[in-house]
């Protein structure tokens, strides 16, 4: 079973229907004196390519945000965003 893990954690995410599952980085005010990251498990909701969060939840590391992010959200579909997808090139849908 694929999962997202310390080296694909970037472009890798779940998806279940409508909803994204996915980990992104940012940094509070007072950490960004140390250069400290926060890790942010989101959901969104994406409808009509508009996505709207749902839900989110701050991690002080990687590993406990992909250990989160597997455990809650493993079941839905695993999508690796740097995988080739099929069809015509000149498609914007591509």
């Amino acid at each position: 079973m694929q999962s997202v893990n310390m080296s694909n954690w970037s472009f890798c995410r779940y998806e279940n229907k409508n909803f994204l599952a996915l980990i992104s980085f940012g940094a509070s005010p007072e950490g960004l004196q140390d250069d400290e990251l926060e890790y942010y498990v989101t959901v969104l909701e994406n409808i009509e390519n508009e996505q709207k969060e749902v839900f989110q939840e701050q991690f002080d590391s990687l590993g406990s945000a992909c250990e989160f992010l597997n455990g809650r959200y493993g079941d839905w579909t695993f999508v690796d965003q740097t995988a080739s997808k099929s069809g015509c090139s000149t498609c914007a849908a591509h």
